[in-house]
């Protein structure tokens, strides 16, 4: 069971470079007069970003804590990506929210509970701003005391685990019990399981291969620890373990997929997976354009490797760094207090329901979305904002070249007799005489239009972050 200082532990926001924990001590004046001991984002540098929860308690009829921060530079609007919420643990469902005042003394909230009073609920601290100034907050005080402050600060607890699971992996300690406990345990901070993830793999690789592929499958597992058990369980250079991941890399992010990539890439094996698997159209050619994969792929001596590259990567176009720019943006701007399910909903039936269905309402031009939410935020921005970057196989575009010249584009749907029945970006059926087509081949594109960007604004598209990412049961097609 949790002891006062595991009952708070860090999870990194989605697409965030810099993944250490923010959460430390620090004196804050009250507006009381009073100066306390503080858990703040802020002493260890305002960029550190982080999602800080409690353990879960039983909610009183009324609440009330102490609250310091900011929300950006002063003159500005509040952008509300710092906050403090109280989550109903079985629902997930906010049951309070408060913003920090935009004042370095911590001003008392209180929150009148009585419609939520038993319910077993968890403390949610959010820092989603990477400024470097006016973006922290603190709390603390609570009253009645149904948490307590740990005695020594999260941020630290953490660091102490990464470091001795980091030893334990280079002089390989006998202490596999406790770096199993550390991996396998929800409580702790995200990058601590990953590194004692690796560990394990190195203590004992069959332990690692049994123990971590269901941390690596769980959707609700924070996308920073699936990343690192991902190589955990490449650096076991099991077949299993190693299978495991690449059906992984299918709904992974682009930035995972890449970490696995050089992963693989390590040993000839791993090498020879990884080529066999983008083949087969479960992983993305994209991932051959990075010099660091190209580079480990030539030096593991894959057969016939420059022909294969070749042929993979022919149709891929440059690198989009403006493209990769707004999805950057669009992640780590996204704010889930401003985002809507019921805006999502109406967002979803004007820019994508013509050719996705959710819960049976929809069109079935594309995947089915059932389940969808699983992906996670960091993912499905890039479904929706470059939708050429993993495409199934099945939903790629075929090209049709017909005897006067014209070019039709679109997805096979079926065929009636000797006319051949395709679907454009819009959902809208084309009907094409076979005797007509002169050529036809697969694109390594998808259907999907790529203009979302600039199609559905920032606003709208937290709105439909929202609506997607409560769609987490089920089975997505894609």
């Amino acid at each position: 069971s949790a002891t006062p200082d595991t009952a708070w532990w860090n999870t990194p926001l989605a697409g965030v470079n810099d993944t250490r924990s923010p959460w430390a001590f620090q004196e804050r004046r009250c507006a009381d007069g009073q100066t306390v001991r503080l858990l703040s984002s802020h002493p260890h540098g305002e960029h550190l970003t982080g999602i800080l929860r409690s353990r879960t308690f039983a909610a009183p009829p009324q609440l009330s804590f102490y609250l310091a921060g900011h929300q950006g530079e002063p003159e500005r609007p509040p952008h509300q990506r710092n906050v403090v919420r109280l989550r109903d643990a079985a629902t997930d469902a906010v049951l309070a929210e408060a913003f920090p005042p935009r004042s370095d003394t911590a001003q008392k909230i209180t929150w009148s509970l009585a419609n939520h009073a038993g319910k077993q609920a968890f403390l949610e601290v959010t820092d989603g701003d990477a400024a470097d100034a006016w973006a922290w907050l603190a709390l603390g005080r609570f009253d009645p005391p149904v948490l307590s402050l740990p005695s020594v600060a999260p941020g630290d607890i953490a660091r102490r685990q990464q470091t001795a699971a980091e030893l334990a992996q280079r002089l390989r300690l006998p202490i596999l019990a406790q770096v199993r406990d550390v991996a396998l345990r929800a409580e702790f901070d995200a990058e601590a399981r990953a590194a004692a993830a690796r560990a394990l793999a190195a203590l004992d690789r069959d332990a690692a291969g049994k123990a971590l592929p269901p941390v690596l499958t769980n959707a609700t597992q924070p996308m920073r620890l699936r990343e690192g058990v991902g190589v955990a369980l490449i650096e076991t250079e099991l077949p299993q373990a190693r299978h495991e991941v690449l059906a992984a890399m299918k709904s992974a992010p682009h930035r995972v997929q890449l970490n696995w990539a050089q992963a693989l890439a390590a040993n000839a094996a791993g090498a020879e997976a990884l080529l066999q698997a983008i083949e087969a159209g479960n992983a993305a050619p994209s991932l051959l354009q990075n010099r660091a994969v190209r580079d480990r792929l030539l030096a593991a001596r894959s057969a016939d490797f420059t022909a294969r590259l070749k042929k993979l990567t022919r149709d891929l176009g440059p690198v989009d760094a403006l493209r990769e720019r707004l999805l950057v943006q669009r992640v780590r701007a996204y704010a889930a207090a401003a985002g809507k399910i019921s805006e999502g909903e109406r967002v979803f039936q004007q820019n994508c329901a013509a050719c996705h269905s959710i819960d049976g309402q929809g069109g079935l031009v594309g995947p089915q979305l059932d389940g969808i939410g699983q992906r996670g935020l960091e993912r499905l921005a890039e479904d929706i904002l470059d939708p050429n970057r993993n495409v199934d196989r099945a939903f790629r575009s075929h090209i049709l070249k017909l005897a006067d010249g014209e070019v039709i584009s679109g997805l096979p749907r079926r065929e009636e007799g000797e006319v051949l029945i395709l679907a454009d970006s819009t959902g809208k059926e084309i009907s094409v005489p076979k005797k007509n087509i002169e050529s036809s081949r697969e694109s390594e594109s998808s259907l999907m239009p790529d203009n979302f960007g600039d199609v559905i604004p920032p606003e709208d598209f937290n709105h439909l972050m929202a609506f997607l990412l409560s769609k987490a049961t089920g089975q997505s097609s894609k």
